[in-house]
């Protein structure tokens, strides 16, 4: 029998409870409004759709970010895919043949995000969940189908109790600073094929009986 110290017992102890590093939980679809975005950054091109922020592997008491290395991206050659691409997940602040050629948004978030998932999708299996999540909701039709639509405000229940409706999720909300709604964070299992309420979601917090702008 081996007489460890107890706190080396502790260490092991706490280390088996401990989730494997890059293991997730559920995935986070973001999408955000090109529009209000652009109030706030200077734009290339501003859609007229929500557009991918990113898709988010985390788990639901610890943020994973970061669990491969710099150079595990590899850019993208094949023409059909990055225009695939470019429609759902474009980069708002650059043109779109240098954002096609440096692919730098992309980049960022894969490295940042998709590397979490990558024991189970590799890179071009994780841009192509991302575009077949997107592509599973029409969040602009689905909001104007329901009332809520461009120019007016709106009160941060209706648009979440709404999303809820569209998507049979509670979301994560995201506003800028002006009080415009941004972005939408859809929630998926770790299948990633059932939409769930997202874990400690977060909204957007206006003043007293002050709705929020989709602009």
């Amino acid at each position: 029998m081996f007489n460890l110290p107890l706190t080396s017992v502790f260490v092991i102890f706490l280390f088996a409870l401990s989730p494997i590093y890059g293991a997730f939980e559920y995935m986070q679809l973001v999408l955000q409004w090109p529009t209000a975005f652009c109030h706030t950054t200077p734009c290339k091109n501003i859609p007229s759709n929500f557009t991918i922020h990113g898709l988010w592997p985390d788990n639901v008491s610890t943020t994973l970010n970061f669990c491969g290395k710099e150079d595990d991206y590899n850019i993208i050659m094949d023409g059909p895919e990055k225009n695939g691409l470019y429609v759902r997940w474009p980069d708002l602040i650059r043109e779109k043949a240098d954002c096609m050629k440096t692919q730098n948004f992309w980049r960022r978030e894969y490295i940042k995000h998709g590397t979490c998932c990558s024991e189970i999708y590799n890179q071009v299996q994780y841009f192509r969940l991302a575009m077949a999540l997107k592509d599973k909701f029409d969040l602009l039709t689905s909001l104007k189908n329901h009332g809520i639509i461009r120019g007016y405000k709106y009160t941060v229940q209706k648009i979440n109790n709404t999303i809820k409706t569209v998507t049979k999720g509670y979301p994560n909300l995201s506003c800028t600073k002006g009080q415009e709604l941004w972005e939408v964070g859809i929630c998926f299992d770790s299948t990633a094929k059932n939409v769930i309420d997202c874990p400690n979601p977060k909204t957007c917090k206006t003043a007293s009986n002050q709705g929020i702008m989709f602009p």
